[in-house]
C-alpha cells in the first residue's frame, strides 16, 4: 500500500471542453491512412 507523504502538487482540473477535431479524427484517420496509402502506391508502384 503506498503513503500518502501529502507533498504532490495539486492540480485543478482541467475545462473538458472537447473540440469537433478530436472527436473526429479517430474516425477519419482510417480514410487518412488509405489515401495516404493510395497516393504513394500511385507514385511509386504505378498502381
Amino acid at each position: 500500500m503506498t503513503k500518502n507523504l501529502g507533498n504532490a502538487r495539486y492540480v485543478p482540473p482541467k475545462d473538458t471542453k472537447v473540440s469537433f477535431f478530436s472527436k473526429a479524427a479517430p474516425a477519419l484517420f482510417p480514410l487518412v491512412a488509405a489515401a495516404l496509402g493510395y497516393m504513394i502506391g500511385r507514385q511509386f508502384f504505378g498502381l
